[in-house]
């Protein structure tokens, strides 16, 4: 391998486990976060702020099969949330020790493609549920990123070509 290439690869190396921390740390974050907001919601305290702050839906007044279902829509997303930051955290480890191009790196950037796609999918149950349980009037409009549902298939095709070129080198090593 030549020196620049060797260089380059110990850079990725680094800056891999450096992200992969990063992961580690917002991952326990999100987890505290989640049991916060989960105690919150099924205790009815506080208000939940929806469609970026444009909604405020105080917990108190809301009844307990109402305040179930947000708890369950909230897991929903800090599922989806917490499922890419663990493919993430799962990609940078690969990259860490130096094993970028491999099936199971095609693997774990495909997951993100799915996280995307899960993603819209939990947006959209969103402004189903906020105008179920929105007292008076419901909201004029909700706001859906439709990017998406692009980003997640473009991901997973990116993901597949990638898979076939790891075969395709492990082949080349293991026939020289």
């Amino acid at each position: 391998m030549k020196p620049e290439t060797e260089k380059r690869l110990e850079k990725i190396k680094r800056i891999s486990n450096f992200l992969r921390v990063i992961c580690k740390v917002l991952l326990a974050v999100m987890t505290c976060v989640f049991l916060t907001a989960m105690v919150l919601i099924l205790t009815g305290r506080g208000t939940l702020s929806l469609f970026e702050n444009t909604v405020y839906l105080p917990l108190a007044p809301v009844t307990y099969l109402d305040r179930l279902i947000l708890a369950v829509m909230t897991a929903f997303t800090m599922m989806v949330f917490l499922k890419g930051l663990y493919h993430l955290h799962r990609l940078f480890g690969n990259y860490g020790r130096g094993d970028i191009f491999t099936t199971d790196s095609a693997a774990q950037i495909r997951q993100l493609g799915i996280t995307a796609l899960l993603s819209a999918g939990v947006q959209f149950l969103w402004g189903f549920a906020v105008v179920a349980l929105t007292q008076g009037p419901p909201p004029i409009s909700f706001q859906f990123h439709s990017d998406c549902l692009v980003i997640g298939p473009v991901v997973i095709v990116i993901s597949w070509f990638m898979e076939m070129a790891a075969e395709t080198r492990e082949e080349n090593e293991l026939t020289i």
